[in-house]
């Protein structure tokens, strides 16, 4: 059985209470098998009410899947003052989870200082990240986008609702918790096809798209999907082809 320890959750959004116990209750089990300090619930947001209105939501969320409320420590956290190892490390946490929000932002507020990584990677904790928070934990981050250069003109990949703010596919260095990138709401908004057209591009040679409900479980040698939907692996052959595979949960991908 491979270890809970420093392992990566990464939930696909949304939260259909019916699916808590499937999908956000393997992250909780992890963080419960070892816990000795508190669960880290980091939220960032340009609003702080709204910052802390999306850790209260997930605090509960994770109190009636049966952590603790005094376990589970809210962390507001912005782009002019990002989350650090220090921060972090004054708590002494056993889990991090960070909440969703508008992508773009989360990765400033996440990814302008890495020593939280550091900190995470030493004491061997787990990370749970759901929507923005799974998809900075990536080593290279698609941010958003609707549309890319065309010959003439540019052209849409994915529904504009989905660009989380920007015009052009965008991709930036992220948190580099696990060595692929990530697509959330893949089949609520059709974010697959942006994931296709990154790996397509070139601009990154694997990712992986995770519907609603639905929770990659990365260890180091094999991916659990666990939940009520489907997760999409997107690679680039040889020939710049990207080729994509479906998983149904439960499902397993060994990764080597």
């Amino acid at each position: 059985m491979e270890s809970t320890q420093n392992q990566i959750f990464l939930h696909g959004g949304g939260d259909s209470p019916a699916a808590r116990s499937i999908a956000f209750g393997r992250f909780v089990q992890a963080f419960m098998t070892h816990a000795q300090g508190p669960l880290l619930i980091v939220a960032a947001d340009p609003d702080q009410d709204n910052a802390r209105a999306t850790a209260d939501y997930y605090r509960a969320l994770f109190a009636g899947l049966a952590v603790p409320i005094n376990w589970l420590v809210p962390v507001l956290v912005s782009a002019d003052a990002p989350l650090t190892g220090e921060q972090v490390a004054g708590f002494e946490p056993s889990g991090i989870f960070v909440c969703g929000g508008r992508t773009p932002y989360v990765h400033q507020a996440l990814c302008a200082d890495l020593s939280w990584v550091e900190y995470k990677e030493q004491k061997a904790i787990p990370y749970g990240g759901t929507s923005a928070g799974a998809v900075i934990a990536s080593s290279r981050a698609i941010l958003g986008g609707w549309q890319i250069d065309g010959e003439l003109e540019p052209r849409p990949i994915v529904w504009q609702g989905a660009s989380e703010g920007l015009d052009t596919l965008t991709v930036r260095p992220g948190a580099g918790l696990v060595p692929f990138a990530v697509e959330i709401h893949a089949g609520e908004t059709g974010s697959l096809t942006r994931l296709i057209h990154a790996v397509a591009g070139g601009q990154i040679n694997e990712g992986w798209a995770i519907g609603e409900d639905t929770l990659l479980a990365v260890h180091p040698t094999r991916i659990h999907i666990y939940g009520r939907g489907y997760a999409y692996r997107v690679v680039r052959a040889a020939d710049g082809r990207a080729s994509v595979r479906v998983f149904a949960a439960p499902d397993a991908f060994r990764r080597r």
